[in-house]
Order: C-alpha cells, then structure tokens, then sequence
C-alpha cells in the first residue's frame, strides 16, 4: 500500500463556491484533456502582495526554506535572508524577479483552511473524495514580475492553476499528440524536473489560453506547458494533488528508466498488467518505508537504484 501524506486536518470544510462548476462535460475531462474553469478568489485577503509577503517569513519555519535560495545566499545570516525574501516579494513589480511560495497550506493554518474549502468544491464538481484517497496535495502560489516566462515543462500531479492577479499566456501540450517521449518521462521520474525538451512541431498541437483575475485552467498530469506574464505583476495560485494510480504509474517509469539503462526495452506503461504491478512492487520495497515529504514517497526508490549508475558515470569520468 502506498503511504499517505495527506494533512489529516483536511475534510473538515463543505463546499464553498469558490470554484465554479462551469461546464459539466469539461470536467468529465478531469485528467485527459485541459479546460478553463472559473473560481472566486481574485480579491481574496489571503492572496495580496501584502499577505504574501507576510507569509514568506513562515517559509524559514521548514527546513524547506533552503529551496528558495542558491548556496552561495545560503551563506548570508537567516534574518536577512528572511528579510530580503520578504522584500523580494513586496517589490515584484519593480526588480524583475519570479517568486513562488510552496506547501503554504502546511505554514499557515488560515491557508490550509483555503486548501481544504478548494479540495471541498473540486470533490463536489468531480464526485470523486479527493481528500480521503489522495496520497498527497498542497498549495503553491507564484509572483512575478512583467513579461517573465516560465520555460515548458511538466508536472506529476493534478493541478489547478487559478489566476488571482494580473495577465499571463499559457500553452498547454496533450498528451496524446506525442508531446512527449518515453524517455523524457523516465527521466522526469529519475527526479529531473526539466526533462521535457520543447520543439518547435509541438506548437501546432498547443491549447492556449488567457488567464485572467477570476479564471483558473486544469493542468491534466504530464501535460507540458509554457507560460508568460503580460504587463503587469502576476499572481497565480495552484492546487494540486496526487492519487495513488499516479504514484504507482511513476514507479512503473522509474522501473523502466533503470532498464533502459541496462539496454533492455521494457514495455509502457499499461500495456501489461502483470508487469505493471511488479516493477510497483520493486520500486516500492526501494523506496522509504516512512516518507517525510512527497520527495521522498515517489523519488527514494529510484534514487537509491539509480546510485550505480551515478557511481559508474563519475568513474568513467574520472578515467
């Protein structure tokens, strides 16, 4: 059984309407196909510029704080730090930078409130209890500054990505064009987060959309996407989660990624449910058996079995 690091505080709120049903036959898409969606939250207090700011000092609560910075900030003393992470946000408008926030639903309890309330509206669009089967979710928001781009890439989870303020373009790439490769993939699930590699063909395929204060698009799982803020400060919340069929699917990648390696050619996902469901077996007793965070729940595995070649690369190097 996959372990589960969803909050166990969530479920404690109904629906709220703070997104809205829209079109039933989109929804039906959950997964499959992108789709614009609209949701309640643009004036929200909790996701001001002023708040945000607020906020960011709780990020240095976690040890996850570290992922913000470069080594070479690290060096500089933790109040500063905070200090200029801070002042990072409240001047997005005039210093060029790009900005995200994660797990701000584990800072604050006023925003794990707001996560459960979004979570409460999506089970009762989808009538699927998220909260009660998901392994895990969390909530991001992303700041920045004019014109700024967001290279294409993909994600593992269901997501939402909801605008709050300011203009952005958004491209999204479908599956099932062949946006991407098997390859790409298993590297994805090697922990490479930029393994997607963009060209020029797949533009054809691309859905776009304008996101809007007030409009919100479903980001399906290894769907790829590019994004660029238009003229003025950006602000961006995301919703995502993982099911348990996700984590099983990238352990059936990282399986296949190692077997590559060792020049076999192993069979896709889905094609044969026998195999499948050993490689999840495999990856499963490499992984760690007590995950802290989702890192650790779907990377630990292939982490520890990709050591090897890690070792044998770095000797050949050394040669």
């Amino acid at each position: 059984m996959i372990p589960c690091l969803r909050n166990p505080h969530l479920g404690r709120h109904s629906a709220s309407g703070l997104i809205r049903h829209g079109d039933a036959r989109a929804w039906g898409q959950l997964n499959v196909q992108p789709f614009a969606f609209q949701h309640s939250l643009s004036s929200h207090p909790l996701l001001s510029i002023e708040r945000l700011a607020r906020l960011s000092e709780r990020a240095f609560d976690r040890d996850h704080y570290k992922r913000y910075f470069t080594p070479c900030e690290l060096r500089v003393p933790r109040e500063q730090l905070k200090k200029q992470f801070r002042e990072s946000i409240e001047q997005i408008g005039e210093n060029g930078k790009w900005v995200a926030l994660h797990y701000i639903d584990e800072m604050d309890p006023e925003y794990a409130d707001l996560f459960d309330l979004l979570l409460a509206d999506i089970e009762e669009i989808i009538e699927i209890p998220v909260r009660s089967q998901m392994t895990w979710g969390s909530l991001s928001v992303f700041m920045s500054a004019p014109g700024l781009a967001v290279p294409y890439h993909f994600d593992h989870e269901t997501n939402f990505l909801m605008q709050i303020s300011g203009e952005k373009d958004l491209h999204l790439y479908p599956r099932e064009h062949g946006s991407l490769t098997a390859p790409e993939i298993e590297d994805f699930y090697r922990h490479n987060p930029v393994a997607g590699i963009y060209r020029e063909e797949l533009e054809q395929a691309a859905t776009a959309f304008l996101l809007k204060p007030g409009i919100g698009v479903h980001h399906p799982p290894l769907a790829p996407h590019r994004i660029r803020n238009r003229d003025d400060v950006s602000v961006s919340l995301s919703v995502y989660f993982s099911m348990p069929e996700m984590e099983e699917r990238g352990h059936v990648y990282q399986a296949n990624y190692c077997m590559r390696k060792l020049g076999l050619r192993p069979r896709a996902p889905g094609e044969s449910a026998l195999a499948d469901g050993m490689k999840i077996k495999f990856m499963r007793a490499l992984s760690t058996s007590h995950p802290r965070t989702h890192d650790e729940l779907l990377y630990s595995g292939v982490s520890r079995l990709a050591a090897p070649f890690k070792w044998a690369k770095q000797l050949r190097q050394r040669a």
